[in-house]
C-alpha cells in the first residue's frame, strides 16, 4: 500500500499484506486515504477499556493533534515501530515523549511495561497460573534500569538519542513492539518471546518463587537467544531445604542454568551458567556466563574476557574449597555458596565480569532463599547404559573420582585407562 517517511528518507513498508488487510477490516476502512476519528479507532480496537495512557499517546502521535487521521498514518506508525529498524521507531517515539525528555521517557516506559503484562500469551499465562505476577515495585526497578542507560547518553538530536537508547535497551524495543502488536490486534511472528514458557508446576505456598514477571523479563532478555523459550525450576530451598547435597542432585548435568539468591537482608542476585554444572577442581563455562542484581536495583554484569573463571563446583575434597562459585578466583568469588550450606560471600571488583559490586547486602551473606532454574530446551541425556556398544568408564560416570585424580595431576594419565569391554556372545 505505500511508503513511510523517515529521517533517513523513504523506505518500503515491511508490514505483511495480510496484516494490513486484517487491520483495515478491524477499523472498517477500504483504502489508505480513508479518514478515522479518535472515537472510531478507540472503539474498534477496544482501547476504551484500557486503563493506561499509552493508547492515547499513540493516537496523538498518529493524528498529530488533529481530530482525524488517515489509515495510512496508522500503517506508517505500525510499520515503523514493529517492522522497521530502531531508527524508524525513534521518529515516532520522540513524538510520544514530552519535555523534559528523561522524565517523560520514564513515565512512558513504566506505562509500557505495565500495559505489556495485561495482554495474555501462552507464556505469560503459564506463570500467572502458578501465582507469579508483576509487582509495581519491580516494574519501577526495571524502568529505572532502562532510564539509567538513556541518562548516560548525550546527543543534541532527540531522535538520534532515542534511537541509541532503543539500540542499547533491546528489551524496551521488544516490549514496545509487542505492545503495539497487541493494541493493533496483529499476529506478527517477528516478535521474539519476551517471557519464557514455564514448563513445570510451582508450589504456591508460601510463595512460588523469589522472582516476579519483570525479573523474569529482565533476566530472559540477557540470555542467549536459543535459551529464551522456556524455564523450569530445578531446586528451591523452600521446597528441598537448605541442603548442598540436594542442590547438587537437582542441578548437575542439566544444561544451562540460572542461580538466584536472596540474602537475609533482602538483596536478590545471581548468575547465569552457560554449561552443565559438574564437580571438579577447575573452572568451566564460557564468556556467555554473566552475573546480575535484581533487588534493590537491576543490573547485568557481562564477561570481561580477562579470565575464564566462570563456574566452579567442588564437594567433599580436602585440598580445594568446597562449594559453588562464579567469577573471580578461589576465596574471592563474584558469588560463592559454601558447601556448609546457608552462607557465602560476594567480592567486589570480580575481574571475570564488568564492574561487579558486592552483590549481596554485605560481603559475607546468609542465604534466605535460593533457586536453580534450567533455561532453554532440556539437554539430551548422556547414555549411561551399554546398549550402544560403548561401555562407559568409571572416569566417565564418577566425576568425583576424576576430580580427585585431576587435583593430584594424574587425571590425564588415567584418561586412557578404561575397563576392557566384556565380550558379547
Amino acid at each position: 500500500m505505500g511508503n513511510a517517511d523517515s529521517k533517513q528518507g523513504k523506505t518500503a513498508r515491511r508490514i505483511p499484506a495480510d496484516e494490513v488487510r486484517a487491520l483495515a477490516s478491524c477499523l472498517g476502512v477500504k483504502s489508505e486515504s480513508d479518514s478515522l476519528s479518535e472515537e472510531k479507532v478507540f472503539k474498534n480496537l477496544s482501547w476504551k477499556e484500557i486503563a493506561n495512557p499509552v493508547p492515547l499517546k499513540l493516537w496523538k502521535s498518529i493524528s498529530r493533534g488533529l481530530p482525524h487521521a488517515k489509515f495510512s498514518n496508522i500503517l506508517d506508525l505500525v510499520d515503523a515501530v514493529i517492522y522497521q529498524d530502531p531508527g524508524y521507531a525513534s521518529k515516532y517515539l520522540v513524538n510520544l515523549l514530552e519535555a523534559p525528555l528523561l522524565d517523560s521517557a520514564a513515565v512512558y516506559t513504566l506505562h509500557l511495561l505495565k500495559l505489556f503484562n495485561t495482554f495474555h500469551t501462552a507464556a505469560r499465562d503459564s506463570w500467572q497460573r502458578n501465582g507469579v505476577n508483576p509487582s509495581d515495585e519491580t516494574a519501577q526497578l526495571l524502568t529505572d534500569k532502562m532510564i539509567q542507560s538513556l541518562h548516560s547518553l548525550t546527543n543534541d538530536d532527540n531522535e538520534e538519542l532515542i534511537m541509541s537508547w532503543l539500540q542499547r535497551e533491546p528489551l524496551l524495543y521488544a516490549v514496545q513492539r509487542s505492545v503495539l502488536c497487541s493494541l493493533f490486534k496483529l499476529s506478527s511472528s517477528s516478535i521474539p518471546d519476551i517471557i519464557p514458557l514455564l514448563t513445570c508446576q510451582l508450589s504456591p505456598k508460601p510463595k512460588p518463587t523469589i522472582l516476579d514477571i519483570y525479573d523474569i523479563m529482565f533476566i530472559n532478555n540477557s540470555l542467549p537467544h536459543d535459551l529464551q523459550s522456556e524455564w523450569s525450576l530445578l531446586f528451591s530451598t523452600r521446597i528441598h531445604g537448605l541442603s548442598f547435597t540436594s542442590m547438587l542432585g537437582k542441578m548437575m548435568n542439566k544444561g544451562p542454568t540460572l542461580l538466584i539468591i536472596e540474602d537475609t537482608k533482602g538483596h536478590v542476585f545471581g548468575g547465569f551458567a552457560s554449561d552443565s554444572w559438574r564437580l571438579g577442581p577447575k573452572f568451566i563455562g564460557n564468556g556467555k556466563c554473566f552475573l546480575f542484581k535484581l533487588h534493590p536495583f537491576m543490573a547485568a554484569y557481562t564477561a570481561t574476557g580477562y579470565n575464564e573463571h566462570h563456574m566452579y563446583l567442588n564437594h567433599q575434597q580436602q585440598t580445594m574449597p568446597n562449594g559453588l562459585g562464579m567469577g573471580g578466583q578461589l576465596g574471592h568469588f563474584g558469588i560463592w555458596i559454601d558447601a556448609d550450606f546457608g552462607k557465602g560471600h560476594s567480592s567486589e571488583g570480580c575481574s571475570t565480569y564488568q564492574r561487579v559490586p558486592t552483590l549481596s547486602a554485605e560481603k559475607e551473606y546468609t542465604i534466605e532463599h535460593l533457586e536453580i532454574w534450567a533455561v532453554g530446551p532440556p539437554p539430551k541425556e548422556d547414555s549411561d547404559d551399554e546398549t550402544d556398544g560403548n561401555k562407559r568408564s568409571i572416569l566417565d560416570k564418577d566425576s568425583g573420582a576424576k576430580a580427585m585424580l585431576e587435583m593430584i595431576d594424574r587425571g590425564h594419565h588415567s584418561e586412557g585407562l578404561r575397563e576392557v569391554p566384556e565380550e558379547t556372545y
